[in-house]
């Protein structure tokens, strides 16, 4: 795709700036209200800052480098490259790491009662350092064999994080199913909530994922019939499918979390708040300058 596309450049171009500014008014929404900021809630804000980054920073490193053929390495090349796969690929890790961290506290409710802080601190700083390491690692694949190492690398990671996406939600919901009704009605219910709403978030992913895997997954010989022209705009077609992941799971959180929707209708409220505040200020200085001055 070069600049000049009239299709898929203004589209991938639009969809960065609304993955940043839906994802931007999440983290001031957990930023700002002090109760969303809990345990529950740490992995789900670090999702929000990948989905942030993808907007602000993968988007357009896709769109330039897929500007430019990149096959030779280079420094400054692999660095650009390995920074747009780690954006791209950050989402899916956390969800991955969610979907554990839902098991964890499905199958051991009480040892995941007793987890600290720094715990999921540390699973954070981890899941950055997986998805670097994962991003640098496809870098060096695409620069060296596009066509077959990268493409099947790239195709196992997203069929890898499916399978325990999936795994880890269809265990809990068995166990959810078997397990005994908790004298804590309230808690269960929450729990359960959250668990349904990162499901769903799950279920989209995979539904965004699912087809760049399968198009990765095509063997060489079959893909080399399209011409380019196609080839490029299924390229394109699956990167807008694969980014729209980065604008829905906001947007779930807002239909599903009862506190979320409470701490936006607060900020809104605010906003309002204060613009009528600025108005007011400014209506009271225009009428000072308006009345007249009297002489003795």
């Amino acid at each position: 795709m070069t600049i000049g596309d009239p299709v898929w450049f203004p589209v991938l171009i639009t969809e960065s700036v609304v993955i940043l500014i839906i994802n931007a008014i999440t983290i001031i929404a957990f930023a700002r209200i002090r109760h969303l900021r809990k345990r529950s809630t740490y992995l789900i804000i670090n999702l929000t800052v990948a989905d942030l980054l993808l907007g602000a920073v993968g988007g357009p490193l896709h769109l330039y480098l897929k500007g430019e053929e990149i096959r030779h390495f280079s420094w400054p090349r692999f660095s650009l490259l390995a920074f747009k796969l780690s954006f791209l690929i950050a989402s899916p890790v956390n969800l991955s790491l969610i979907s554990l961290e839902r098991l964890h506290a499905t199958l051991f409710p009480f040892k995941h009662c007793l987890l600290r802080k720094w715990v999921y601190f540390k699973i954070i700083i981890g899941s950055w350092f997986i998805t670097l390491l994962l991003g640098s690692l496809m870098a060096g694949l695409y620069l060296k064999e596009p066509d077959t190492a990268f493409a099947y690398t790239w195709a196992s990671f997203c069929v890898g994080t499916l399978l325990v996406l999936t795994l880890s939600y269809l265990i809990i919901l068995l166990n959810v199913q078997k397990s005994p009704r908790s004298q804590n009605v309230r808690a269960l219910q929450t729990e359960r909530k959250l668990t349904i709403t990162l499901l769903i978030v799950t279920g989209v992913s995979v539904l965004t994922i699912l087809p760049c895997a399968i198009y990765k997954s095509i063997p060489k010989d079959i893909k080399g019939k399209l011409d380019n022209s196609t080839s490029d705009h299924i390229y394109d077609m699956l990167a807008v499918i694969y980014f729209a992941n980065s604008i829905v799971n906001p947007l779930v959180y807002a239909i599903r979390m009862q506190e979320f929707r409470k701490a936006l209708g607060n900020l809104v409220s605010r906003q309002r708040q204060a613009e009528r505040g600025r108005q007011t200020r400014a209506e009271r200085k225009g009428a000072r300058r308006s009345q007249p001055q009297t002489s003795l």
